[in-house]
């Protein structure tokens, strides 16, 4: 079923935990995708005073994902502006940091570890495949460039009537060892430009034309005189009586290559007056065919000036199908964190504020309220500050919005195949890690903040994600507080497509996590709702707390 699996992957992994001042539930799943490429962070206490949040959304594989979850945390803390107590800036340091070393080569290979692609052998059997390849085109084409006239027609099965019958282009100078003359085969000597030449006409030892044969001595006057004078240029060989009396006007030159000479058939030296009709026959109907030939050319010439018009407007329409279709490996060279990326949506919390930092379509919502209010802006390429910039670093947009016809979003950590033109600063490429960063000071009101890849957003809008944990959240009638986790997953039960037959919203991976700014009432008994499945273990370590596997 292409991308998808032919039955959803409803395990899910689920996690609980929190600090004094909040709690959070997380949930992911993998869904109709064929593998799982999202990855996330819960740090409750990321230092004394904050928290970090965070969830990744990789696409052309996980690695850059899985590699962000590990070793942004680290880096957000070690930016100078961190320090300093400015996390805006230090959230968008971070973000092009770590985008940056997606081009060191220790970084690449730790990359294609995580992706499990063995990449080095990869290359180098690719490499020797395609070097085989141009081994046998070059050996090919060198064995067709020592082949006679004779043998290339016989390879690409012309008619060698004409040819067996006198027609041979002129043959080189005989040896003059004196081989017989059975093993003597003419051979054509080539110019740079691939013309056939003959340098010198079969000469005895008194310096004069050798005819061998009645057919060989035509086949020496046909092939080797040209069609207009060219007294300057004449053989010095003497020609024998009789010899190509019939062959024209002009005396023999030294090449039958000159562009003014007529086709070596033209006609006929009297030393084949006794040719059988039917040879006649065949070179009448040769000439026709020149004729026409040449007819249809002068015809077709009146519309060459359109038609050169519409050629360059087809080649220029041509050269834009290939840049909107030059994508990630297309170009041979498969590489973690060019031909992969993710997008980030990170969340820190310290005091009162809260900081979030987007880049990419993963989306953090707060409920104020129970009113939605989004703390980060979904970048796509079709938005016109998000089109402005893709244009100017030599991009473009499709008509199914994807930039140069490959990513569906305009910004990501990783996409280095997008991020090629040295005229700009990293925050100017086609495909940014720049992130957009939102401030929002925390109060009472602030009830949540709900922090999903788009798996989620694709299916519901924030408002209706807020009204949906806002029910759930609440004690029941029981006085009973479901985890917030168990809330996530009924989430991504709830935006699960029943099936591929749509347009894949419902079929993506899906992540999210729930955070209260407050501890949670379940949060007094963490323990028991870590392990409200006691028959399930630890699956990974992701923060300060444990994952766990449930199978639907």
């Amino acid at each position: 079923m292409g991308a998808y699996l032919s039955q959803p992957n409803t395990v899910k992994s689920v996690e609980d935990g929190g600090s004094k001042n909040m709690s959070y539930g997380y949930a992911a799943m993998q869904g109709w995708r064929v593998s799982m490429e999202d990855a996330h962070n819960c740090i409750p206490e990321l230092d004394d005073e904050t928290a970090m949040f965070a969830v990744y959304d990789g696409h052309g594989g996980e690695e850059v994902a899985l590699y962000c979850s590990k070793y942004l945390p680290g880096i957000i803390k070690e930016q100078m502006a961190y320090k300093d107590g400015k996390l805006q800036k230090a959230l968008e340091d971070a973000f092009l940091a770590i985008d940056s070393r997606m081009t060191v080569e220790e970084v690449i290979k730790e990359l294609s570890q995580i992706a499990g692609r063995p990449q080095e052998e990869e290359v180098k059997d690719k490499v020797a495949d395609e070097d085989d390849v141009d081994n046998e085109e070059a050996a090919l084409l060198h064995e067709e460039a020592t082949m006679t006239i004779e043998d290339l027609l016989i390879r690409y099965g012309q008619n060698l009537n004409s040819v067996k019958n006198g027609k041979k282009p002129c043959p080189a100078a005989k040896k003059q060892s004196g081989e017989s003359e059975e093993k003597e085969k003419p051979h054509s000597d080539k110019d740079i430009n691939g013309e056939t030449q003959c340098g010198s006409s079969s000469l005895d030892d008194d310096g004069k034309s050798k005819p061998d044969s009645a057919s060989a001595g035509g086949l020496k006057a046909r092939a080797c005189r040209s069609s207009g004078d060219s007294g300057s240029g004449s053989s010095t060989a003497e020609k024998p009586k009789g010899e190509l009396e019939a062959g024209g006007t002009g005396d023999a030159g030294p090449s039958c290559s000159s562009s003014a000479a007529q086709p070596q058939w033209g006609s006929k030296s009297k030393f084949f007056e006794d040719s059988d009709e039917s040879e006649e026959g065949e070179e009448e109907e040769e000439e026709e065919d020149s004729e026409e030939e040449d007819c249809s050319e002068e015809e077709e010439g009146d519309y060459s000036s359109g038609e050169e018009e519409d050629e360059d407007e087809d080649e220029e329409e041509d050269s834009d199908a290939e840049d909107e279709m030059c994508l990630p490996g297309m170009d041979g060279k498969e590489e973690p964190g060019s031909d992969s990326g993710t997008t980030a949506v990170v969340a820190l919390i310290r005091a009162k504020q809260l900081i979030v930092a987007n880049s990419g379509d993963s989306r953090c919502v707060v409920s104020e309220r129970g009113k939605a209010v989004d703390m980060s802006y979904d970048h796509k390429p079709e938005d016109e500050l998000e089109l402005a910039r893709i244009k100017n670093a030599g991009g473009k947009v499709t008509m199914d919005g994807r930039v140069n016809g490959g990513l569906n979003l305009s910004r990501a950590i990783g996409d280095h195949f997008y991020k090629r033109n040295k005229a700009l600063p990293p925050e100017e490429q086609m495909i940014s890690a720049m992130p957009d960063v939102k401030v929002l000071t925390l109060n009472e009101d602030h009830d949540f903040m709900v922090i999903a890849c788009d798996g989620i957003w694709n299916v519901m809008s924030s408002q209706e994600v807020v009204d949906f944990v806002s029910k759930r959240i609440k004690a029941d009638e029981n006085g009973e507080v479901r985890p917030l986790s168990s809330i996530v997953e009924e989430l991504l039960d709830h935006c699960l497509a029943p099936d591929t037959s749509g347009d894949g919203t419902g079929c993506d991976n899906m992540t999210c996590i729930i955070i209260t700014f407050s501890p949670h009432p379940c949060s007094t008994q963490m323990e028991g709702c870590k392990k409200r499945k006691p028959d399930q273990s630890c699956l990974e370590k992701n923060g300060n707390d444990s994952k766990k596997s449930k199978s639907e």
